[in-house]
């Protein structure tokens, strides 16, 4: 042992006593220099056993009942008498030793909770290492699997009051009430280490059912649909327009409030009726329904609808040899349209009468050869 820590000990016990703050200067002074804490212990309660062994040496007989009162407690053992002058020499002592002993325990009892990680974490190692998180624990670290309390009942506030305890113990013990008021300190710090532990275990157990239960139900709970909103007028159309069901299409954007949502709605479902119609060749329907709305909202869009329904039209008459049929048609287009419509009209009718000319020669020709 250093040599100063050694003189900061002998200086301490000098009156036979250790107060709070020496304490502190000793317990700083010994980790300063590495020194072992529980030894450290061991040797503080030795030296004040030994400087207080001196003056336990004085004793007085009892008046009362003849056996020794010791000059430390001043009360006899036997019968408990008091011995007065005795007492009043080390009262001072006494009560700082008492209430020091009780603030030692009011910090143990009131110790902050240091929360519940340190158990769900174990918890959580355990099971991820299929138990040998608690091998580890308990035969290698020789540590409580599941105790939040343990640094605070072990190496702090619960070291304080073991130390006081014991110190009080070896200075006191012969003092039957003092004795008991020991015990029962003693006792009440064992109940509740006792009663953490315990909580820490229902905590412990609560962790384990509840991770179990989510790893049990996790498949259920992932095929669990949530119900779905209730679907709007609007949407149910759209539904039927994307899936080309034009007559409930029609049914249900009747039901839907006046708007321009209802006009868009409306006006696809016309496109798909007109292009349904163009389709069938149905070309004077399909235009009477284009016509029908040239002059709403979506008056340019129609217009080239109608335009697109009288293309289909006159190439249907084109590959059907109704030439001036389609070219009726095509003054009924817009400008633009109308001039590249005529002129493939144009191009078809005289390819036709090639074709035809060619066909009349190869029918002559024949017809000569025939004849010869």
């Amino acid at each position: 042992m250093n040599d100063d820590l050694e003189k900061l000990i002998n200086y301490a016990i000098v009156d036979g006593y250790i107060s709070e703050k020496e304490k502190q200067v000793i317990i700083k002074k010994a980790e300063a220099q590495g020194f072992d804490l529980d030894e450290l212990e061991l040797l503080l309660r030795g030296r004040l056993n030994e400087s207080k062994g001196i003056r336990n040496n004085e004793s007085d007989k009892c008046p009362n009942c003849g056996d020794t009162i010791s000059s430390i407690t001043g009360v006899c053992p036997s019968c408990d008498y008091v011995a007065a002058s005795s007492l009043a020499e080390d009262n001072e002592t006494f009560n700082e030793d008492l209430k020091e002993l009780g603030v030692s325990f009011s910090q143990f009892k009131m110790a902050p909770n240091p929360g519940a990680s340190k158990v769900i974490g174990a918890v959580i190692k355990t099971i991820l290492t299929a138990g040998l998180y608690i091998i580890y624990k308990k035969l290698i670290k020789k540590e409580n699997l599941f105790d939040r309390y343990e640094k605070i009942n072990k190496e702090e506030e619960g070291w304080e009051v073991d130390w006081r305890l014991s110190s009080m113990r070896q200075s006191y013990g012969d003092d039957k009430k003092m004795n008991t008021y020991i015990t029962v300190i003693d006792n009440e710090k064992r109940e509740i280490i006792k009663q953490r532990l315990k909580t820490d275990r229902i905590l412990a157990a609560v962790t384990f059912i509840v991770i179990g239960l989510i790893i049990y139900l996790l498949p259920a709970i992932g095929k669990i649909k949530l119900p779905e909103k209730a679907e709007t007028a609007e949407q149910r159309a759209q539904k039927l327009i994307d899936t080309k069901q034009i007559s409930k299409a029609k049914i249900t954007i009747d039901s839907i409030e006046p708007g321009l949502k209802k006009d868009e709605l409306a006006a696809m479902v016309l496109n798909m009726e007109i292009d349904s119609l163009t389709n069938a060749h149905d070309y004077i329907t399909a235009l009477s329904k284009a016509r029908s709305i040239k002059n709403s909202a979506y008056g340019n869009e129609i217009e080239e609808k109608v335009d697109e329904i009288l293309e289909k039209r006159i190439y249907y008459l084109i590959d059907n040899k109704e030439f001036e049929i389609a070219k009726e048609q095509a003054e009924l287009t817009s400008y633009e349209k109308r001039n590249f419509l005529i002129k493939s009209i144009g191009i078809a009718e005289s390819l036709e009468k090639k074709n035809k000319i060619t066909e009349k020669k190869t029918t002559t020709h024949k017809l000569r050869k025939r004849k010869r």
